[in-house]
């Protein structure tokens, strides 16, 4: 979920869950103290509030969706996300803020139907983010304001569902992240993007990724995949493993011929001055031709400027799968962030997506690759430790075979180099004799 504005935020609530730790961070930096109401510490709460807004945009955290459908699966004690139009009740009857009395028909809540239940989100004014917010919620009670947030199920009814909230703001519309980026982006790409690469539909499956493009079903189109994962949250290996597992879940194994390459998003060099992550996003989500992702241009940015991003990128997946793939990852990894379709002809994908395949899955099978420069010993031994490889993929059992098969478009692109490494040797040897005569 991208956020306009985040006007409720219970910090020291949010702080205890899984991924908490950035809050509190956040609330240092700006030098708010967390356990004091926001009210009251002049300019440290909108510090604060500008600091963490985009934590929300990549938020890792297990909550079900609140709607229609998951409506009879709802229980107490359930962590859940809401986003719908509604109305606040109780905000304005009394002095603002004031210390909650436990009662329902006191306290200030938000309210909307759903599949003919009423849906109660409490919070309490303290933690309100700005006096701006208050003001809003006081309009809302007139009239209907998109709210978007996370809360947890503290009771449940035939008749109502009712929540203490977490955190909520207002939600994102494509025209307002645009004019955000606008404000914010810098180089060529902040003078190339439009409103609908800040689209933020949600597709079918209530996901949050979206696809855009030409009318024309594409469907059954092979298509590249990067799959982000948080580096510093992962061993050696357990990105290969959790992707081929899912891969092997969703791809059917009649058509299964990928091959799968591992590295990392390098957003910053000492060498060369790179782009902000924000416009490092916008590179690769925005311009033609579109691409599928699970990110917003700003969640993107968010996301590269505070994690250490790796990749898994997949070549042969079907552009239908992906979503299935995206949801088998997030339900079976808790490193996985996102993911992003690769079109490796777009110069900011080919700089940061270039990565070499290393395996092949083929129906059942496993292939490890190898190319002519690895297999004569440039980048160390490949030759010597074949077996001690084949053993350890053997040893996850999930594979009918591993072999390993060179990589022969990699090996005549080796060639070709080497060929052009020895012709500028000799060149520059000739050059030398030429200079001493």
């Amino acid at each position: 979920m991208s956020y306009s504005s985040i006007d409720y935020l219970n910090v020291p609530r949010v702080a205890m869950l899984p991924g908490g730790d950035v809050v509190s961070q956040a609330a240092q930096r700006a030098g708010l103290d967390p356990t004091r109401p926001f009210s009251g510490q002049g300019f440290a709460p909108g510090v604060f509030v500008g600091t963490v807004r985009p934590v929300f945009e990549s938020w890792r955290d297990h909550a079900v969706p609140l709607d229609e459908g998951r409506l009879g699966t709802i229980q107490q004690g359930m962590y859940v996300a809401f986003n719908a139009p509604m109305r606040s009740r109780n905000t304005s009857n009394q002095p603002f803020p004031r210390p909650l009395t436990g009662s329902w028909q006191d306290d200030p809540y938000l309210s909307f139907r759903l599949g003919g239940r009423t849906i109660m989100i409490r919070y309490d004014p303290q933690w309100l983010t700005t006096a701006t917010a208050g003001t809003d919620l006081v309009s809302a009670e007139a009239e209907q304001v998109a709210y978007a947030g996370i809360g947890l199920v503290v009771g449940e009814s035939a008749d109502a569902i009712r929540i203490s909230a977490l955190f909520f703001g207002k939600p994102q519309t494509s025209e307002g992240a645009y004019m955000k980026y606008i404000v914010q982006g810098e180089g060529p790409i902040a003078g190339a993007v439009a409103v609908d690469d800040f689209e933020t539909e949600v597709s079918s499956s209530a996901s949050g990724s979206q696809l855009q493009g030409a009318p024309r079903d594409r469907s059954s189109d092979d298509v590249t995949v990067a799959l982000h994962f948080n580096e510093l949250e992962v061993y050696p290996g357990q990105i290969e493993r959790e992707t081929f597992r899912q891969l092997m879940r969703v791809v059917p194994e009649f058509r299964r011929d990928l091959t799968v390459s591992i590295g990392t998003v390098f957003t910053h060099s000492v060498l060369t001055a790179m782009p902000k992550p924000l416009d490092i996003a916008a590179s690769l989500l925005a311009g033609a031709p579109k691409v599928w992702s699970t990110h917003s241009i700003h969640g993107l940015g968010t996301l590269l400027a505070d994690v250490e991003v790796a990749y898994a990128l997949v070549r042969g997946v079907r552009r239908s799968q992906l979503e299935d793939l995206h949801q088998a990852l997030l339900a079976g990894s808790e490193s996985y962030l996102g993911a992003v379709e690769v079109h490796l002809r777009r110069p900011m994908h080919q700089h940061f997506y270039a990565a070499t395949p290393r395996f092949r899955l083929v129906e059942a099978d496993l292939r490890l690759l190898y190319s002519a420069r690895e297999y004569y010993g440039e980048l160390g031994n490949w030759d010597h430790r074949p077996h001690d490889l084949l053993d350890e993929w053997e040893a996850e059992e999930i594979f009918e075979s591993v072999r390993w098969e060179e990589d022969k478009e990699q090996s005549a692109a080796d060639l070709r180099q080497a060929e052009e490494e020895v012709s500028e040797l000799m060149a520059m040897i000739d050059r030398g004799e030429a200079a001493a005569e």
